[in-house]
């Protein structure tokens, strides 16, 4: 089994892109000034070249299977690009920035960082995941999408049948099960905590 948290977003991708192009077409035929087809077809390379790529790729993915856990973390649009197009013409398979056998982790801790959500200002939370090795070596991860509970759930479950522990000391993994809203549950620990 493979569990995968964060897939890429092929069909968002592809909508956006086709109402670009739709755009450029019409920038095309409009026709208004000699110079609106070279904008036109510009506004579709750059839809096809660029954008399609740049929202494919979520921007952090992990995945987990019998053998390993393996996770990776675009920060800005050029990695993504990047990443794209190389999976494409070079290892046609998704590059994980770090990997992990299952037989080397003593157990994963939860925790949760506090961040400001654009564009309101708003703070949200991020789940991260701190993976203590046998060795001693500690790997952090932002371990939660946005869109990605159902999938989450799925991937730290299997996790638990392979016998990994977690320590969950804010019960993140409880409210997320329970589908309580995160923001809630983790704003109630806070209120509690500066009591």
């Amino acid at each position: 089994m493979k569990y995968t948290v964060g897939k890429p977003k092929i069909k968002t991708a592809f909508t956006y892109v086709i109402f670009i192009c739709a755009y450029g077409v019409l920038l095309i035929m409009a026709n208004m000034w000699e110079g609106m087809r070279i904008v036109g077809i510009l506004t579709i390379l750059i839809a096809i070249f660029i954008v399609f790529p740049g929202i494919s790729y979520c921007e952090l993915m992990w995945r987990v299977d019998q053998n390993v856990l393996q996770y990776t973390y675009h920060d800005n649009m050029l990695m993504k690009i990047c990443s794209f197009y190389k999976h494409i013409f070079h290892t046609h398979q998704l590059d994980y920035q770090m990997t992990l056998n299952l037989s080397q982790i003593d157990y994963i801790d939860i925790n949760y960082a506090k961040v400001p959500r654009f564009p309101y200002g708003a703070i949200g939370y991020d789940v991260w995941f701190n993976v203590h090795t046998y060795d001693g070596s500690i790997y952090s991860f932002i371990a939660l999408t946005l869109s990605g509970r159902k999938d989450f759930n799925k991937a730290v479950n299997y996790l638990k049948e392979q016998g990994i522990h977690f320590q969950d000391h804010y019960h993140i993994l409880d409210a997320l099960q329970q589908k309580e809203r995160l923001s809630d549950h983790l704003d109630k620990i806070e209120k509690e905590q500066s009591k």
